[in-house]
């Protein structure tokens, strides 16, 4: 994902953008004063026809959330054309929308300063802008830029980069993040409460009868910190196996070769390659969710594949360390979160601040806490 763990990137979003955002937001509130700028949020809900972006410029979980919003949209304005503005690290995911809003989704190249910036330009003036981002200023300076009505934004503690918004939703680290996206809606007094889901494609892929999947790849600058050893995993498998399940890895093509070793690891327990399948890699997005659809189980460690299997309501077990479940975990009724109890945590909340360098939030789950939750799903 070249835009959301680009720490070049990250580097010039902090020491220019700041100052930058500052600096426009100066100008936007001498301008707003000049104009004598009133946000008259009834005529705005009166529109039958709205015109609403919706700017979230990395991770497909937080995409999986956003149908929930869009399913909101649909309520409040049905007529709505919605411009989803995401990039090349998330756009995948939203051939699976399922919503009858009209939608067109643009793709932008958050690492290509120059081509992102005249594609904004390029833009249509909008009624409602509203950027879900939680702390990239580029997000702002964009939103400085674009023409509408009224635009929508995070104010998240410590950074400064609220001040081009006409209307600041409070961030909170301590509500799930669902529920922060909500917000710009019960700020625009619309209503709001309708679920994240996705549409499941018809996929001519090779499953086992019985499976379960096993999604140990994390994601984000500090994936190493949500990671699960991979004897627990192992050992976890051996289980899936002795009771009849067979397990299907999945992952991206980096995580191939992890992959190979855990499946190695697993046939020598006498299981060969029939009964784990490693599809880290092969698999697109929509074979995978469709394989997500299918499975008995789903258990994976706190990354998209959560959100994902959770607007599917598949059976799913969690697994939690330097994250929250209050903040990240699944909505779904048939899913279970599992965490230890630690004295130093939550520590990532926006996917990059922690210092911690020894994960030991996740090195205190237990493979027998992870099997007993599975069990339940599985009626073993």
């Amino acid at each position: 994902m070249r835009e959301r763990n680009n720490k070049l990137l990250r580097f010039f979003d902090y020491f220019f953008g700041i100052p930058l955002i500052f600096l426009l937001g100066l100008i936007k509130k001498i301008s707003d004063k000049v104009n004598k700028k009133v946000i008259n949020l009834k005529s705005i809900k009166r529109i039958k026809r709205p015109k609403i972006a919706i700017l979230k410029e990395a991770a497909i979980g937080d995409l999986v959330l956003l149908t929930g919003i869009l399913k909101d949209i649909e309520s409040n304005f049905p007529e709505a054309k919605v411009f989803l503005i995401c990039s090349e690290s998330n756009h995948e995911i939203t051939a699976l929308f399922d919503t009858k809003v009209d939608l067109k989704v643009l793709v932008f190249p958050f690492s290509k300063f120059f081509k992102l910036m005249k594609m904004v330009f390029a833009l249509p003036a909008f009624d409602i802008w509203m950027d879900f981002g939680q702390w990239p200023r580029i997000n702002a300076l964009i939103t400085f830029f674009v023409r509408a009505k009224l635009k929508v934004g995070f104010r998240t503690k410590g950074q400064f980069r609220h001040y081009v918004y006409d209307l600041v939703v409070d961030h909170s680290s301590f509500k799930h993040e669902l529920d922060n996206f909500r917000e710009f809606l019960i700020k625009l007094d619309l209503n709001t409460g309708n679920m994240p889901c996705l549409k499941v494609i018809e996929k001519e892929i090779n499953l086992p009868e019985k499976f379960v999947i096993l999604h140990i790849f994390p994601g984000g600058s500090r994936a190493n910190l949500k990671s699960w050893h991979r004897n627990n995993w192992a050992m976890l498998g051996k289980y899936l196996l002795e009771n009849g399940f067979k397990i299907i890895l999945t992952g991206s093509k980096k995580d191939f070769l992890s992959a190979e070793v855990l499946k190695w690891q697993l046939e020598h327990f006498g299981y060969n390659g029939s009964f784990v399948m490693n599809k880290a890699g092969e698999w697109n997005l929509e074979e995978t969710v469709f394989a997500i659809s299918k499975a008995n189980c789903v258990v994976s460690v706190d990354t998209s594949i959560v959100h994902i299997a959770s607007a599917l309501g598949a059976n799913l077990v969690a697994l939690y360390g330097p994250t929250t479940p209050e903040r990240w975990g699944p909505l779904n009724k048939n899913s279970v979160a599992v965490k230890a109890s630690v004295d130093c945590g939550p520590c990532l909340s926006l996917g990059f601040e922690s210092k911690c360098l020894h994960n030991r939030c996740m090195e205190l789950i237990k493979v027998e806490d992870v099997i007993e939750k599975v069990k339940v799903f599985l009626n073993l």
